[in-house]
């Protein structure tokens, strides 16, 4: 017979605002033979939480009582028997599913959610890595196919998801442009764009052209003056919905960030090398 023992976990039971979590002692989950159970150090609080949390989140609404968070860094204490590659003791962050629930002192995990941890970074640094930086990486490189020497244009560049699309772009020889507000201007250069526009004292669309991809993490009447900056045969990938394109020859795609323990692997790898520099 399995004992469930008690763990603190930040709790929902009804979504509405941030008095809605509530401090809980609740039943300490139990791993599968497929998952592991994970220790957590320190746990990521993203803007899918708050809506998850409110409601308003489209794609998922938890049952209650719910913990939410899909951030997390620890360690592993227990290995279902199906699960290779991980073991007890070893420190690992990623995305867990929606399910899940890293606001808690244990959390369980599929080995595709996790890697592990580099070594380079405390647990508080790599929680704040996997659901921004896999988004940032799944819109340049899965959905957005970026290669060496092109060129793309990110919109947002010192926000979460943005500064790690920048510097994932340098870092893979594209030619990267980045808007964001003017006193972010010398943090954006840092992180590699090459050239970088003050949103609010400047129209992109007049400096930049021919550009192969568009990163358009802001919507509105952002994305939709950045159908003109794109060349013929190029592509809008957006984290935000329905990116429909006003001209024949180019293309949109939503981004909807998966967990993928490959490329979570090569995130470490970077932030391990200290290349990867976390917000500001």
């Amino acid at each position: 017979m399995t004992v469930h023992l008690p763990m603190k976990a930040i709790q929902i039971q009804a979504s509405g605002g941030p008095h809605c979590l509530q401090l809980q002692d609740i039943p300490k989950p139990v791993p599968t033979e497929g998952e592991v159970l994970v220790r957590v150090h320190a746990a990521g609080v993203n803007p899918v939480d708050a809506k998850i949390r409110a409601g308003e989140f489209a794609r998922f609404h938890p049952q209650f009582p719910a913990v939410l968070g899909r951030d997390v860094s620890g360690t592993i204490v227990e290995v279902g028997s199906a699960v290779s590659g991980f073991s007890v003791g070893q420190a690992v962050f990623g995305m867990l599913d929606y399910d899940r629930g890293a606001y808690a002192q244990f959390a369980v995990a599929s080995p595709r959610e996790l890697a592990h941890k580099p070594g380079a970074l405390s647990h508080v640094a790599a929680a704040a890595l996997p659901v921004a930086g896999l988004t940032a990486w799944q819109a340049l490189f899965e959905f957005g196919k970026l290669r060496r020497g092109q060129r793309v244009l990110i919109h947002g560049g010192s926000g979460g998801v943005g500064h790690f699309a920048v510097q994932f772009a340098a870092w893979s020889g594209a030619i990267v442009a980045a808007t964001c507000s003017g006193a972010d201007l010398d943090f954006v250069r840092e992180l590699g764009a090459t050239t970088v526009i003050d949103y609010r004292a400047e129209r992109f669309e007049e400096k930049i052209r021919d550009v192969d991809l568009v990163v358009d993490l802001v919507a509105g009447e952002t994305r939709h003056r950045s159908w003109q900056a794109l060349k013929p045969g190029g592509a809008l990938v957006s984290t935000l919905p329905a990116p429909k394109p006003d001209r024949t020859d180019v293309s949109g795609r939503e981004v909807v960030v998966d967990a993928d323990t490959g490329q979570l692997q090569a995130i470490a790898n970077l932030g391990d090398r200290q290349t990867c520099r976390g917000g500001h």
